[in-house]
């Protein structure tokens, strides 16, 4: 009789358990998970990729720098949180204004470029704008590698061959 007992409480609790793992899966299988970037990490990463020749003229220090320029640009435009403010659906959530017209913020790309190459260029030891340039390039593949960039919402959840139905 205490065997059935132990048996059944067993039951109970793994059953629980598998309804609250399976309630939290599916509340969190809805949510964007954060892209976080580590600066040290991204250095690394695109000082593993660079071109022999690109490579040979910069040095890890200056890639670190490039990113760091490379982020200036999203900080001046927005589009960075602090540490720990804002997670995942809370940073992408498009504020609008009158009118209901969204008023997130954006980034031009030839913007980064531009403003990374000029900070290049301003140093007292003036850096190789190639080379810089490929740095850029390497550190949006980057970003677009742990999810930083990606589809536009207003694409997701459209059927394809329909751009028009949302």
């Amino acid at each position: 009789m205490t065997w059935l007992f132990v048996g059944l409480g067993a039951l109970m609790v793994v059953g629980i358990a598998l309804v609250a793992v399976g309630s939290a899966v599916g509340r969190l299988s809805g949510t964007l998970r954060p892209a976080v970037l580590e600066v040290d990490d991204a250095a690394d990463w695109i000082a593993e990729r660079l071109p022999e020749e690109a490579a040979g003229q910069l040095s890890l220090d200056d890639v670190v720098s490039v990113v760091g320029w490379y982020l200036e640009v999203f900080d001046e435009a927005g589009l960075t949180t602090e540490h720990g403010q804002e997670l995942g659906d809370a940073a992408h959530e498009p504020a609008t204004g009158s009118g209901g017209a969204s008023n997130q913020a954006t980034a031009s790309l030839d913007a980064v470029l531009e403003h990374v190459v000029a900070r290049a260029t301003q140093r007292d030891e003036p850096l190789d704008a190639a080379s810089v340039a490929m740095v850029t390039e390497l550190m949006g593949a980057y970003l677009a590698e742990i999810g930083a960039f990606g589809v536009q919402v207003e694409q997701i959840g459209r059927p394809e061959g329909n751009p028009d139905r949302g």
